[in-house]
């Protein structure tokens, strides 16, 4: 069919200004919340690792949880602050004006390789469906909202992104020429994916699914010659990716058995059910499948560019012809692969390499539906919904990096209003407001969260922690403890500082199992236990002074950047 399509140089200024525009969104507000690396605890292990891998190889191998996350984002902020500290100074990470700089390095990262995807999404899609589906592909994934705001934070998902969409781009060559550098380019592709995170595995079936589409694949059951080519180039491809990353990321093989149990201990059984963390009770009460569908890319994407999304997703199969195949492929590979290990315990953040198949299917839709005289006018008002809401998403979202942390606010309130050495009791959360010298000399390498068995803890207030991470969450433990401890713990306070992160938590944990805990904090928020609500900080999207209330997205989508902080006073 010819295509009416854009001119190259209507193309370019497009894409440039998708690009830009992508660009703005990923950039603004990097230094929002520095410099406390605790508030996102994924981004505060990573950035950890990069420490110790600077420092000490063998000390970040053996340290907890090492090989439960891939250190190519690592090696990367190691270079970059190797040359930021030729050309400026030294870094020292008890000092917060460093602090803040060696996180805006970091999270410069992911904005760069969140913002560069947006035109290699464009080189995907144009190969789809023309270059309109290329313009299209690039404003969508310049205003996904679940790819923008992870942009901003310097952890695995928008890193590995831009690998698999550099792999999908030469899987394209292979389908379109068989050559013998498109399968090396896709090996390597895959061998960087893996660098960045483990999920990136997802790409070795569409490495041999390109093979089979491939000019040399088979067009019929026999001979079986043809599928004996592909399969070897897919296996000799997988192998060379596999090579990469054991080269690349040594590590692996030096310390087998310490790779071989993070693996197990904190990705598989947490994944597989096999073990149940406290940090997935959030899911105890969700279907992991629908769940996708229902929350997850319903909030990460907005409702119509998910619906639109998936619309695209059949016509690319429908289409019959190879190159929509592999990109209809690509996210079901993904979600079947990587996602359904993932749906006991659905975190939002595990959409982010959905979001650029998406985007080039749903362009894919529009861009051929527009060339239809029949569909040209329903095709128009669709896209235009779709991009409109899609950008006015991203919009109101940016409000959450224009306002004040919530943490923050919170702990210049206690300053005002509560004197020194007062009694507070806090929860064991990275999303506790910083108090004493960890709001005023925040130290990289301490800890601030009061884990079990930590009881206590002077600096500025005295601080009481409310261990409802191990011991209420302990199912070795009976009701008549549960109470008795928590009102062990209240009797020694007269404030209680608490986040979201437990209250959230508990909400979806049967009744059967924490009826207690959850009974505590419905007394605790109707008054009914001798303390009340005197102040909540909290930030929302917010689009023309309309705020968007995300109360029912996935827990994470506001715990790293906008949870709630809840002060409460004896009465």
């Amino acid at each position: 069919m010819a295509r009416q399509d854009l001119s190259r140089g209507w193309t370019v200024l497009w894409v440039t200004a998708a690009t830009l525009l992508g660009g703005a969104f990923r950039f603004y507000g990097l230094a929002w919340g520095a410099p406390y690396f605790h508030f996102h605890m994924d981004e505060h292990l990573v950035f950890q690792d990069a420490y110790l891998l600077a420092r000490d190889p063998h000390e970040a191998a053996m340290s907890a949880k090492f090989f439960m996350y891939s250190p190519g984002p690592s090696y990367l902020l190691n270079l970059v602050v190797r040359i930021y500290e030729a050309v400026a100074h030294p870094l020292n990470l008890t000092v917060p004006r460093d602090e803040v700089t060696y996180m805006v390095l970091g999270r410069a990262i992911s904005a760069t390789l969140g913002t560069a995807t947006i035109p290699l999404t464009y080189l995907v899609a144009r190969r789809v469906s023309g270059r309109l589906a290329g313009v299209l592909a690039a404003f969508l994934l310049a205003c996904a909202v679940i790819h923008l705001r992870d942009s901003h934070f310097f952890a695995l998902d928008v890193s590995m992104t831009f690998c698999t969409v550099i792999t999908w781009l030469c899987l394209e060559r292979t389908v379109e020429r068989g050559t013998f550098g498109a399968t090396t380019a896709s090996g390597i592709g895959l061998g960087l994916g893996l660098l960045c995170k483990y999920s990136a595995a997802f790409l070795a079936p569409l490495i041999g699914l390109a093979e089979l589409l491939s000019p040399n694949g088979p067009r019929a059951v026999l001979p079986a010659r043809p599928w004996i080519r592909a399969g070897v180039r897919a296996a000799a491809a997988v192998a060379l990716g596999v090579a990469l990353f054991l080269v690349l990321n040594p590590l692996v093989v030096m310390y087998f058995d310490k790779f071989r149990s993070d693996i197990k201990d904190w990705v598989i059984d947490p994944l597989s059910g096999t073990s149940k963390p406290f940090w997935i009770g959030q899911f105890a009460d969700v279907n992991g499948v629908t769940y996708w569908f229902t929350n997850l890319l319903w909030w990460g994407l907005g409702p119509a560019l998910e619906i639109w999304a998936l619309a695209g997703i059949v016509w690319l199969l429908a289409r019959r012809d190879r190159l929509a195949f592999l990109a209809a492929a690509f996210p079901i590979a993904y979600w079947l692969s990587a996602g359904r290990t993932a749906t006991v315990a659905p975190f939002i953040r595990y959409t982010v390499p959905l979001v650029p198949p998406l985007a080039v299917a749903a362009a894919a839709l529009s861009a051929d539906l527009l060339r239809h005289p029949r569909w040209k006018l329903p095709a128009t008002i669709a896209t235009a919904i779709v991009v409109g809401t899609t950008a006015l998403y991203a919009v109101a979202y940016m409000n959450v990096f224009r306002q004040p942390d919530s943490r923050l606010l919170a702990s210049r309130w206690l300053l005002q209003n509560v004197p020194p050495n007062a009694k507070i009791l806090v929860e064991p959360s990275q999303n506790t407001p910083p108090m004493g010298s960890y709001l005023t000399a925040v130290d990289f390498n301490a800890s601030y969260v009061m884990f079990y068995p930590q009881t206590e803890k002077h600096d500025y207030y005295w601080l009481y922690p409310l261990d409802t991470y191990r011991s209420l969450y302990n199912r070795g433990v009976d009701d008549a403890f549960r109470r008795n401890y928590i009102q062990s713990r209240l009797a020694l306070v007269d404030w209680i500082v608490m986040d979201e992160t437990y209250l959230e938590t508990y909400r979806h944990l049967p009744e059967s199992e924490h009826g207690v805990v959850k009974q505590y904090y419905r007394d605790l928020f109707a008054g009914r236990l001798g303390f009340q609500l005197v102040q909540t900080f909290k930030t929302y999207p917010s689009l023309f002074g309309h705020a968007i209330n995300d109360d029912d997205a996935e827990w994470s989508f506001r715990l790293f950047d906008h949870p709630g902080v809840y002060i409460f006073r004896r009465q």
